[in-house]
């Protein structure tokens, strides 16, 4: 099939859509890009509330291990991020991978900051199933991003695998309240994934895709998420009564 698939026109609550429509694999395939590129900020972004917050030695330790290891996260070297590299110290320090700080410092904050890098690294290099229990761990986290980002590491583990209804519903765990600034991009790819499920045969999958894109297009935000969930509402037929 050709990566267009129709045009569509129609007015709804004041906005048109006009657009070329992109096949569903398309559409999801570039979000889901964007969604694993938010799991990476998260895990680099929020470095230095640990750093500055932390009290505890075992926490310390833990961020000076990550603080060594991450620059080979952040150009994209994901198995070295994982494994280390015992040829290198860094202030007389080895440099230890992901896997290790997390199996010793699994129990503090900063380890499940590294299980979320360590997921997102195995996620990163198509090793779904591996990485599932790193993001479970760091959905356990005390902190909400921390524990949204692991969240949507699972979810988009299970989108991978083709298990569509539960990579939507873990992107709405993901989200959050309304308010939250995560809410409309995980919210969008709930949604996207039930529009996956439905045309699989799910039965319920296509009214939980409408509602979650219609709640999108009534927050009236201007994003670029409330312009895709008109999109989505366009593909799957809906109109207003």
């Amino acid at each position: 099939m050709s990566e267009i698939e129709s045009t569509i026109e129609t007015t709804e609550n004041g906005w048109n859509v006009r657009e070329e429509i992109p096949e569903q694999d398309a559409l999801i395939a570039k979000l889901k890009m964007f969604g694993y590129v938010l799991v990476g900020i998260l895990a680099i972004g929020f470095g230095y509330y640990f750093y500055s917050g932390m009290q505890e030695t075992t926490n310390e330790e833990a961020m000076t291990a990550l603080s060594r290891i991450s620059s080979y996260y952040e150009t994209g070297q994901f198995q070295k991020a994982l494994d280390g590299d015992p040829a290198r110290s860094i202030r007389g320090g080895k440099v230890i991978g992901l896997k290790a700080i997390v199996s010793e410092y699994g129990g503090t904050p900063a380890g499940a900051f590294s299980a979320l890098y360590a997921g997102t690294s195995l996620l990163n290099i198509g090793k779904y199933s591996e990485a599932m229990p790193y993001f479970e761990s760091a959905a356990g986290s005390d902190d909400q991003t921390v524990s949204a980002g692991g969240k949507a590491g699972l979810a988009a583990c299970n989108e991978e695998m083709k298990n569509y209804e539960e990579a939507a519903t873990l992107y709405e765990a993901a989200a959050g309240a309304k308010d939250s600034p995560l809410y409309e991009r995980y919210a969008l790819f709930a949604a996207l994934n039930y529009e996956k499920a439905s045309a699989g045969g799910s039965g319920t999958a296509k009214e939980k895709a409408i509602t979650v894109m219609k709640g999108l297009v009534a927050k009236n935000s201007g994003s670029d998420y409330t312009n895709e969930a008109k999109m989505g509402l366009a593909r799957l037929g809906w109109h207003e009564n």
